[in-house]
């Protein structure tokens, strides 16, 4: 069975929601290749986005969106187990730590979940700090 990856940025885009502007038109970074390639090969998704949402140089890759759409997620309650399981493959290969600043996770549904909406939500301005809620 072949398995098709939707752009969610261009889909939300269409129907005038979209992730972010213009930051998905441009080419991935290490890290963020990287990040999809992880929860590829964690979700085999049917849906896919990650998002570089970094402020000041897109170069940074400091922050970042994901969409997942996943049936590993099902029977998988309550939310934040579903978000547990996307930090934990993201940070598989850097011992259970983000090497990035901001991860924010925008949707982890079932395609059924899925296939009845989806609002994605802005992401908000970034306050600083290095993620502990220590200011740097």
């Amino acid at each position: 069975m072949r398995r098709t990856l939707l752009c969610v940025g261009l889909a939300l885009r269409r129907s005038g929601m979209a992730l972010s502007s213009g930051a998905a038109a441009r080419a991935a970074g290490p890290r963020q290749a990287r990040i999809e390639g992880a929860l590829e090969r964690a979700f085999a998704p049917s849906v896919l986005e990650v998002l570089n949402e970094s402020h000041g140089r897109h170069e940074d890759e400091s922050h970042f969106k994901v969409v997942v759409v996943s049936e590993k997620f099902a029977g998988v309650k309550p939310l934040i187990k579903r978000h547990r399981m996307v930090n934990a493959a993201i940070t598989a290969d850097t011992d259970g730590d983000l090497d990035f600043h901001s991860l924010s996770v925008a949707a982890a549904k079932t395609p059924e979940e899925w296939a009845k909406g989806h609002d994605i939500a802005p992401s908000p301005k970034c306050a600083g700090g290095d993620g502990r809620g220590a200011k740097q």
